[in-house]
């Protein structure tokens, strides 16, 4: 954003800047924020591309420590959940459905895993 505005400084005498973010966004960070207090492992979806996403992993992490950012349910490791009791899952705003389904899906799975592991 930086080089665009000197670059465009360049061009013109005056420009006004206005780094927002849409109110989904906003929305989607703020329930965030909110969801990390209350769990002990934090998933965010989507791309490590995506500005969006990165920043939604960011504010996580900085209040759940152990938060992880993944594109795909297939990165997801079942050692993550080890001592864990509740897990926080988020995605990114462009990631497909389907995605995040399928990371719901794998969590489900090593929930009921571990579940069995320790005879609960």
């Amino acid at each position: 954003l930086q080089e665009i505005t000197a670059f465009c400084l360049t061009k013109a005498s005056e420009i006004k800047v206005y780094n927002t973010i849409c109110n989904a966004t906003f929305i989607r960070q703020k329930e965030s924020v909110e969801l990390s207090k209350t769990v002990d492992c934090m998933i965010v979806v989507g791309g490590r591309n995506s500005a969006n996403t990165k920043r939604l992993a960011e504010i996580c992490s900085s209040i759940q420590p152990k938060t992880y950012h993944i594109e795909v349910a297939g990165e997801i490791e079942p050692q993550w959940f080890e001592g864990v009791n509740r897990v926080g899952i988020t995605a990114g705003a462009s990631t497909p459905d389907w995605i995040i389904k399928e990371v719901v899906e794998r969590v489900k799975e090593i929930a009921e895993m571990t579940a069995r592991e320790v005879g609960v």
